[in-house]
């Protein structure tokens, strides 16, 4: 059923949003809200209410909507219906933070499923988990290593951070798949994905079925034909699968004013600093920061940056839970929030769904997106500091002020600078009353 929703966004700027496919009946705003952003190539932003990256979700949340996405593939793959389909489409609406789903469906043959940095690295993680053996994960990265070459590069022209790049230390198991599935929160035109699908294709000329999943697809029919050609001309297969599919078009320009949040200097004169005691593995590769400075702190293996298998998952997740366990000795009664940094999203929201009731996750942005307090707009409150692993970088938090936390639990993958923690550290003091717990992922070396 075709439906029209015209969307206010801010001041002087509207979206029309035309839904052609919604196979689940979803709200408009049971997917996303409307915001600016600050960026002259792209001014709006559909702000995810599902994913936990700009707005703070019930970690189930975007678990279950990965679990959704892997469930219609699995229906477009095998021409069957999957029974529980229909209960998890119901805990999203409800957004009731039931318990999700793991390795639940089994794949015919060999499938490499990848995820896009930084906002889908956790969606793409929730797809795969869903499956039982026959599937590999990994996702891209805006971050630079210094000992390792990318095995792919390529370019996402609209993004404020373009570049993308796969690392993986063990290539030929990524080699081994006959079936490559493409995981982002929203496909607008489609270019990226012909870029990286182009690419791709020099790395796996074998492989001639590729899928797009997406929460939102809202590419043109100018669009779609392009695909159809690309398919001819490449003589492979691309299919797109998407929550909801349709077009948009903006009216107007955005009234802006320049009082928006500074980048936090002062650093918090008391930082709870914590390491994990459970063992985990890691991966040391070195990485440059976008000030030049290097960051010698090891990587989580659990994250899939550098490739995951089935049976890794399952692995890496007995830790997780493990951790979970150890963060939740620190809770209280009241709400709490658990929060990702960057790319460093699926280990944090999958600690935080083992936390109990009254927990939210929520993930640091690159994406600088302009904040109002006028009635009814989308992102009210925003914290701008430094990334305390890509120093240099300038991340946001939105929002954060919005629920009464009692605590908030930072988790952190490579600390860098304990300084620049610090930092973060004191602009979450800034807005909110919450006893703040800063987790480091490695052993904290002197150094550091």
């Amino acid at each position: 059923m075709q439906q029209k929703a015209r969307l206010n966004i801010i001041q002087n700027y509207d979206i029309t949003v035309d839904i052609k496919s919604n196979p689940f009946q979803f709200e408009v705003e049971d997917l996303f809200k409307m915001a600016t952003r600050i960026n002259k190539k792209r001014q709006f932003l559909f702000v995810s209410t599902l994913l936990g990256k700009h707005l703070a979700v019930r970690p189930q949340i975007p678990l279950l909507t990965g679990t959704l996405l892997a469930m219609m593939y699995y229906q477009r793959l095998v021409d069957r219906e999957v029974p529980s389909l229909s209960s998890v489409v119901e805990a999203i609406k409800k957004q009731d933070g039931q318990p999700f789903v793991d390795g639940y469906l089994e794949l015919p043959e060999e499938t490499l499923f990848i995820g896009f940095a930084e906002t889908a690295t956790a969606l793409g993680h929730a797809v795969f988990k869903t499956f039982q053996s026959n599937a590999t994960y990994i996702h891209t990265t805006r971050e630079l290593l210094l000992d390792i070459e990318p095995f792919i590069t390529f370019e996402e022209e609209h993004s404020h951070a373009t570049s993308h790049r796969i690392y993986s230390d063990a290539p030929e198991k990524l080699l081994q798949a006959k079936r490559i599935v493409l995981i982002d929160d929203e496909i607008t035109t489609g270019n990226t994905t012909i870029n990286i699908i182009q690419t791709l294709k020099e790395k796996f000329p074998h492989v001639q079925h590729y899928t797009v999943l997406s929460i939102l697809d809202w590419r043109s029919e100018k669009q779609d034909a392009i695909f159809k050609q690309l398919e001819r001309q490449w003589n492979i297969s691309i299919d797109f699968i998407a929550i909801m599919r349709g077009s948009f078009s903006c009216d107007g320009a955005p009234i802006l004013t320049d009082e928006q949040a500074q980048v936090m200097v002062e650093e918090a004169k008391n930082m709870e600093l914590l390491s994990i005691e459970e063992p985990l593995v890691y991966q040391h590769y070195h990485s440059i920061a976008e000030n030049g400075q290097k960051n010698r702190q090891p990587y989580m293996f659990a994250t899939g940056r550098f490739m995951l298998t089935s049976e890794q998952q399952r692995q890496q997740q007995k830790s997780l839970q493990a951790i979970a366990q150890q963060i939740k000795t620190l809770r209280t009664d009241g709400p709490a929030l658990v929060i990702g940094t960057g790319e460093f999203m699926y280990v944090p929201m999958e600690i935080a769904a083992y936390l109990g009731e009254d927990v939210y996750f929520q993930s640091t942005t690159r994406s600088p997106i302009y904040c109002s307090d006028a009635k009814s707009y989308t992102i009210t409150q925003k914290l701008a500091f430094e990334s305390p692993e890509n120093n240099g970088v300038i991340n946001y938090l939105y929002n954060v002020q919005n629920r009464p936390y009692t605590e908030l639990f930072l988790l952190v993958e490579r600390i860098a600078n304990k300084e620049i923690v610090a930092r973060v550290v004191r602009a979450l003091q800034s807005v909110s009353n919450a006893k703040i717990y800063v987790i480091c992922m490695h052993e904290l070396e002197d150094e550091v």
